[in-house]
């Protein structure tokens, strides 16, 4: 059976923009979309209100690259926490090992 869809609209700069998320995701697809609005949001806010208008892109283009950041980050922390327990597991296993062969 096919996963239900929801359509979801968020407003950026004054533009209007739909997008189709899966229901059955275990992530939200609103939560994401505000995440991006106020990210949006805080960048915009950086640039003088005549600016707003005639820099849309640049400030889509830098809140993305927030986002992009805060990302990398993140997966960065992730591969360091998965290689600090994969090294403590090893660790484990050798001071089980070496007090079975005593």
């Amino acid at each position: 059976m096919p996963s239900l869809e929801q359509i979801i609209t968020i407003e950026l700069l004054g533009e209007y923009f739909k997008f189709r998320a899966d229901k059955d995701s275990p992530m939200d697809a609103r939560e994401v979309a505000d995440y991006l609005v106020d990210e949006v949001h805080q960048v915009a806010s950086r640039f003088p209100a005549h600016a707003q208008k005639t820099n849309k892109l640049a400030i889509v283009v830098l809140a993305a690259l927030n986002v992009v950041k805060q990302h990398m980050e993140l997966k960065q922390d992730h591969d360091e926490l998965l290689q600090s327990v994969a090294n403590r597991a090893l660790t484990m296993d050798r001071m089980i090992a070496s007090s079975q062969c005593h």
